[in-house]
């Protein structure tokens, strides 16, 4: 089964903001079992939308449009569903209702415009807004099956999860039950994670996809079969190739971010860490102490971006900058184990690095960053 995802709103057509309602409902109709095969943009134009929509009912078995919901002359996706399916605009009181209460709860005046949110095809579902005052609908008639969600991303998201996603689930899974699973990484290109699974990316079941963030490539394993235990299976007999092949480059699954698998594994082995930056200026630590509970293992962090500071706070010796450079593997170590010792922390881990756009030179080129941890054990140091 296939769907399109019709994004309306011309100023999605002037760079003024960004498409993130497309990348949420590709993911959810994929787990329904819909393949997203088209994604139009058409702005504030009936003509435009008229066209889109029926071009879009020629070619797939379901249309989501998001936005145009609203109370103003441009909110017109109500009326160009209701024309192309050759139905009469109806005032919903139900829906008239709920635009009221939501107005009111908010201490708004109730303007007349208002009503034109309540108006909503013959024959079409209510699908209420949990954060909202539009309220969205669906019309399910024979092989048509269109739905009209807000614009707002979170509305959005909110309808869809406590409305629409049941009646499409009731419409189109069927028999299939659908895993999915998303191996986070970090350390690796997409081009080399790429060429390192290539075999499986070319499967159609599990559906393996990638995708690039700045804090790493995510693989998504989407896997569909007759019963929830086989789409089980599958799934997990494909994060084991996958892990075959990466190692240590997977450090989570789903939704786990890499500070959170971090301080669990503190936390585990009851150790506490402290921290010293210099081109980073901080970001390791907050990242760190975005998870809560993570005073148990986090003691401390400094910036130290000067090399004055790097000495009085952290004991590196000057002499030891002006012969090796603040940026070097000696420098690093120097700062992750003063940290360690100012702070009496099981563990102090150290960056320095040119961050750039200036300063680097032909033996160290903007980008080089050494990344030092300091233990009991001795001084463990990666340059990147």
């Amino acid at each position: 089964m296939r769907a399109e995802i019709i994004l309306t709103g011309t100023e999605l057509l002037s760079g003024g903001l960004p498409d993130t309602n497309s990348i949420f409902l590709s993911e959810e109709l994929m787990l329904i079992g819909l393949v997203t095969a088209f994604k139009t943009v058409v702005g504030d134009n009936e003509k435009d939308m008229e066209e889109a929509l029926r071009r879009a009912l020629d070619r797939v078995d379901a249309v989501i449009i998001t936005g145009g919901l609203g109370p103003t002359e441009d909110d017109i996706t109500r009326k160009v569903v209701a024309k192309v399916l050759k139905r009469r605009l109806v005032l919903n009181e139900d829906a008239l209702k709920a635009v009221k209460s939501t107005l009111a709860g908010r201490g708004k005046e109730y303007a007349n415009t208002s009503d034109r949110q309540a108006l909503i095809p013959g024959a079409a579902r209510l699908l209420a807004n949990p954060l909202g005052v539009a309220p969205g609908f669906f019309l399910d008639e024979g092989n048509k099956f269109v739905a009209a969600l807000p614009g707002v991303p979170k509305e959005m998201q909110a309808m869809f999860s406590q409305g629409l996603k049941q009646a499409l689930e009731e419409r189109f899974t069927g028999k299939l039950f659908i895993k999915r699973r998303v191996l986070r990484t970090f350390g690796l290109p997409e081009s080399r994670i790429n060429e390192a699974i290539n075999d499986i990316l070319k499967k159609e079941n599990p559906v393996v996809g990638l995708t690039a963030k700045e804090t790493g490539v995510d693989i998504r394993i989407i896997a569909r079969e007759t019963s929830a235990e086989l789409s089980q299976v599958l799934a997990e007999r494909t994060d084991a190739r996958i892990r075959e092949k990466l190692g240590d480059a997977i450090y989570g699954v789903d939704g786990q971010d890499m500070e959170e698998v971090v301080g669990a594994l503190l936390k585990q082995r009851r150790l506490k860490l402290s921290v010293a930056e210099s081109c980073t200026g901080g970001l390791i630590g907050a990242r760190i102490t975005n998870i809560p509970g993570s005073s148990e293992y986090f003691e401390r962090g400094v910036v130290t971006y000067s090399n004055a500071a790097k000495t009085e706070m952290l004991g590196v010796p000057a002499a030891l900058m002006d012969r090796r450079g603040a940026v070097s593997r000696e420098v690093a170590e120097a700062m992750a184990q003063g940290i360690r010792e100012a702070a009496r922390t099981d563990l102090g881990l150290s960056v320095t690095g040119i961050a750039g756009p200036g300063g680097g030179t032909k033996e160290k080129p903007v980008g080089l960053v050494y990344v030092s941890l300091s233990s009991a054990q001795g001084v463990k140091t990666e340059e990147h």
